[in-house]
């Protein structure tokens, strides 16, 4: 298998706005149908699960998008809700559930909080710049806005609001998280899996280490040394120097071959977003973020993520722990790669091959801490 063929086959496996929530939606709706103040793109049902209930509204952000707001609330639950805010992975697509076997439906029905979670632009129901073409300072601010009305809404209770990051989401919840305490929310607790706090240049350098060193059959170990030094000039010179990658290749046959190598990386897209949505993330200060927080923190580490080190999420407990002793949790599920499936062991883990799941295991350790941080 080539090097190409093989990143194929991974592939293939792997701010104030006027806004409005509406009222609860129709247990249904066909394509077409107005559903919370927004038409339904598809014929898909409308989440109708047991032990919760959902409620779609729409935000408007200031910059004309249109984004679908979901709010759930615990089957039995009466009154105002505290908030668990949800910010998702870099991946474009709909949050809408299709079932109840996943860690937002746990927490959704077994949290007791109200799981408010927004649509990015074109995702689901929601209008606007297609979700591929977003870049990273608009999706962070369009999280603000949208939350920051989910906030006004009185069915919550906003004295206590607490953020859920899953994969990239565990960079953009510290940033979303710090701005709505700028506006004076009480962030009552912040919780991210598969994301540190290290600069966005390491963890893509940290992303193409684990390339390399976890394909022993494709690899040669002495060849790494030289492909990383190669490498670090090419993610500098593409996200801090803010170079497109095919000028890049330009430089060098060595930068041509790397531009060629790295996963993910394609001819207008990075992980299915545009080259500045990294780009920017690359000029944000998460460590910042996280040292303004006044909340406590878990941070849960996957033994075999595919993607991201130990040191980043080690990085941020560390760090909240020297400011505001005690409240910072890391925990590391042995075994586990970023996608919550658990492997027998680290190679088999990075092409996914034969994994279990066991996302109720997470959704249990954040529940877990929920219940803690509540007493």
């Amino acid at each position: 298998m080539t090097s190409g063929d093989h990143k194929h086959s991974l592939l293939l496996k792997f701010a104030a706005a006027a806004l409005a929530l509406s009222p609860i939606a129709p247990a249904s709706a066909a394509e077409g149908d107005m559903v919370g103040g927004l038409a339904r793109k598809t014929d898909r049902p409308l989440e109708n699960m047991d032990g919760f209930s959902s409620d779609y509204g729409v935000a408007e952000t200031s910059d004309g998008a249109r984004l679908r707001t979901i709010i759930t609330r615990p089957d039995g639950a009466g009154g105002r809700l505290h908030p668990l805010l949800f910010t998702q992975w870099v991946s474009c697509g709909s949050l809408e559930f299709r079932n109840g076997d996943n860690i937002l439906a746990s927490l959704a029905k077994n949290s007791g909080l109200a799981l408010a979670r927004v649509e990015r632009a074109s995702d689901g129901d929601s209008v606007g710049p297609a979700c591929d073409d977003l870049d990273y300072d608009t999706e962070v601010a369009h999280y603000i806005e949208a939350f920051s009305q989910v906030l006004e809404d009185d069915r919550f209770d906003p004295s206590k609001v607490y953020l859920y990051g899953s994969s990239l989401g565990s960079t953009t919840a510290p940033l979303v998280a710090k701005a709505l305490q700028d506006q004076g929310y009480n962030i009552a607790g912040v919780a991210v899996q598969g994301g540190g706090a290290e600069t966005y240049y390491e963890r893509m350098l940290t992303f193409d280490r684990h390339y390399l060193e976890r394909r022993p059959a494709d690899v040669a170990p002495e060849d790494i040394h030289d492909e990383m030094i190669a490498r670090a000039r090419f993610h500098y010179e593409y996200l801090i120097k803010d170079r497109h990658p095919d000028m890049i290749a330009k430089d060098s046959a060595r930068m041509a071959a790397v531009r060629a190598d790295i996963l993910g990386l394609g001819e207008t897209d990075h992980y299915g977003r545009p080259f500045a949505w990294h780009q920017q993330a690359a000029k944000r200060n998460f460590l910042a973020a996280w040292a303004a927080l006044d909340a406590p923190v878990l941070v849960i580490f996957n033994e075999y993520d595919q993607f991201e080190a130990r040191y980043g999420h080690q990085l941020i407990t560390d760090m909240v722990n020297r400011l505001r002793p005690g409240t910072g949790t890391l925990v590391e599920q042995k075994g586990v790669g970023h996608s919550n499936y658990r492997y027998d062991d680290i190679v088999s883990a990075y092409p996914r091959e034969g994994g279990e799941p066991v996302w109720a295991q997470t959704a249990d350790v954040i529940l877990n801490w929920l219940e803690d941080v509540q007493k």
